[in-house]
């Protein structure tokens, strides 16, 4: 999952929210280096990864994309399905997501002098460039399909991955569908049992 369903799946916590966001730039055992509440975040963050990566319904939209996107699939459906989750939003919230992502705007900025420098570089124009917002409209998914599909070795063409997702987003809406209600209780259960 990429940023919105990170996010989200925080459940409004400000500590989980802030290991949650910083993930993916903690390597290691440098989880052990922050405070404890906020290393549960970090492990969550891995938790969900783990999940979604080893999930059949993920696998299959994987699968979907592969002509497209080689063997970068799984990120690059971890991207898809943040749109997925934005578009299914009410499904998923009883929160408005105007209120969610203001919310968690306002957390992030709170706790960004916690961050790794490059998240503390980088914060301050995701959230001027309303960074959540962006998976609400397939021009903004189709931005963040183009930005990484430049940070990796590969020749992409994100448009023909845009193209290919929305053609057939039907089928990804029911991998979506099936999958993200058995992550949120897969994250459920590891906040209870790692209290």
């Amino acid at each position: 999952m990429n940023h919105l369903a990170h996010c989200f799946l925080s459940f409004g916590d400000e500590d989980l929210l802030l290991g949650n966001f910083i993930g993916d730039f903690v390597k290691g055992h440098d989880w052990e280096n922050y405070p404890k509440l906020v290393q549960r975040g970090i492990l969550l963050h891995r938790a969900i990864d783990s999940f979604t990566d080893n999930h059949p319904l993920a696998s299959r939209s994987a699968s979907r994309i592969r002509p497209h996107a080689g063997r970068y699939s799984r990120p690059f459906v971890d991207i898809l399905y943040d749109h997925l989750l934005a578009i299914h939003w009410e499904k998923y919230s009883e929160v408005p997501f105007q209120a969610f992502a203001a919310k968690t705007y306002a957390q992030l900025e709170n706790r960004a002098f916690e961050m790794p420098s490059t998240l503390q570089e980088r914060l301050p124009k995701m959230i001027a460039g309303q960074f959540l917002h962006g998976y609400t409209q397939r021009e903004g998914l189709e931005w963040v399909l183009h930005r990484f599909s430049q940070r990796i070795a590969g020749p992409f063409e994100p448009q023909s991955i845009a193209d290919a997702f929305f053609q057939a987003i039907e089928g990804f809406s029911e991998d979506f569908n099936g999958f993200f209600p058995e992550l949120v209780n897969h994250t459920q259960l590891f906040l209870r049992q790692n209290r």
